[in-house]
This record gives C-alpha cells, structure tokens and sequence, in this order.
C-alpha cells in the first residue's frame, strides 16, 4: 500500500512502517489519546487544523518518509 498526504491517519498507524515516520516526525503521535478520534482524517486534513502542531514543512517531510515505504 502506497501512503501519502491523502493516506487516513487510521491506516498509517495500523501499518508499523507508516506509524514509526509519522512518530519520527510527531514524537509520541501514535500514543497521544487524542490520535484515535483523528484516525478518518487524512494527513493533510489533520495537518490543516492548527491544533494539531503540523507544519507544512513538517508535513511535507512526513510525506516525503511515506513515499518511500515498500
């Protein structure tokens, strides 16, 4: 499966590869009790909300990590 901004933030942490680049970029994403009720939104959308701390820059590298996942 190929992930990208569009990817569900559900589906990134089901798959360990995708959920070890988004905690690489967001420490503790993955663990945070707030992260279930975000997992139907995808990267992007969730990037878009203020309170979720995620810069485009941020973003842009989290995407860049998930492209090149097998």
């Amino acid at each position: 499966m190929k992930f990208d901004q569009n990817s569900k933030v559900g589906d990134l942490l089901a798959n360990d590869a995708a959920k070890a680049v988004v905690d690489k970029h967001l420490p503790g994403f993955s663990t945070n009790p707030m992260t279930g009720m975000a997992g139907g939104f995808s990267l992007s959308q969730l990037a878009a909300f203020p309170q979720a701390g995620v810069s485009a820059e941020t973003l842009a590298l989290i995407v860049a990590d998930l492209a090149a996942i097998e």
